[in-house]
């Protein structure tokens, strides 16, 4: 017994070993960080030791992880430029905003059941992954999408220019976008990456029982089809500067989660945007072209869209 309670205690220390050498003043338990330190201008950048909350990111190479953020430390500050959006074409008239099923057709049914379907994942994802499964970037495309959902079934029944009809058509891209980067980048990248660089057949045998379970197959191959049929199938209007810019702004905001938030927590669910490397630069700047390429792709995809759809 206390020989099993010795080896968890040192588990519990090896998850949060100091090294003043590589992170000084860094928290070395879960119960030193706080709000107070997180602004506290004295502290360090990185909160915990190493740079990986519990030891659960040693994966990550360690200058991905520890030192300071270039541009972010010391009260540099950080300049982000914005598209500018004048106020005309933040309007949205009677005709966009009635894009939407008409109540009780099918593509109503459709969004009403694929609504409480994508809740339900939704759920049992946090049930099993816990309350922090919503800082990565699938699990908040999947909430926008289900929100997405759940808008186009109750649209019918708001009247003219309610809020949330607005709301609903400013998801429209975002959502789309959203499900269509995780979907490629996982698939097509992150995943057959993270398989090939595993070292044993176990290991891969392992990765591939986690990436086609019940619940990662939803969120990060069904995403897709879910968006597609709630953007642009149940939809006729093409997508406009409103739409991209919503998009982006929705990237910026996720990306200053990333960089001053779960970076400085020893949170980094994806390494190469590591602020701390030339190479992000790519990978941010790849990021963004990915928006509007998507913004570009999709709206061809609607003007050569069958007119059966348009019902």
């Amino acid at each position: 017994m206390n020989g099993k309670q010795s080896s968890t205690s040192a588990m519990q220390r090896n998850a949060f070993s100091t090294d003043p050498r590589s992170t000084p003043g860094a928290a070395s338990t879960l119960q030193d960080l706080s709000v107070l330190k997180f602004f506290d201008p004295n502290s360090p950048w990185v909160l915990v030791n190493e740079g990986s909350l519990m030891g659960f990111f040693d994966f990550v190479p360690k200058h991905l992880r520890v030192g300071p953020c270039p541009g972010l430390h010391d009260n540099h500050g950080c300049e982000i430029s914005v598209l500018d959006a004048t106020k005309e074409s933040f309007y949205l008239d009677d005709e966009i905003l009635s894009t939407h099923p008409l109540a009780y057709s099918a593509f109503w049914v459709y969004n009403v059941l694929a609504f409480f379907w994508m809740k339900f994942i939704l759920l049992q994802t946090l049930r099993v992954r816990g309350p922090g499964v919503i800082v990565t970037y699938t699990i908040q495309s999947w909430i926008m999408l289900t929100t997405r959902h759940g808008l186009s079934a109750l649209a019918p029944f708001l009247p003219r220019q309610h809020i949330l009809l607005w709301f609903n058509e400013m998801l429209r891209f975002p959502a789309l976008a959203t499900a269509s980067i995780t979907f490629f980048y996982w698939n097509l990248l992150i995943a057959p990456v993270i398989y090939y660089n595993l070292g044993t057949k176990e290991k891969k045998r392992l990765f591939l029982k986690f990436n086609f379970n019940f619940r990662m197959v939803q969120v990060h191959f069904f995403n897709i089809i879910f968006a597609v049929l709630n953007t642009i199938v149940t939809s006729s209007r093409k997508f406009e500067f409103l739409d991209l810019w919503c998009a982006l702004a929705g990237a910026i905001g996720y990306a200053l989660l990333y960089l001053l938030v779960l970076d400085r927590f020893g949170v980094h669910l994806y390494p190469i945007f590591s602020p701390r490397t030339f190479w992000s630069v790519l990978s941010w700047s790849a990021l963004v072209g990915t928006y509007f390429l998507a913004y570009h792709v999709w709206n061809e995809a609607i003007s050569s869209r069958s007119p059966l759809f348009d019902s």
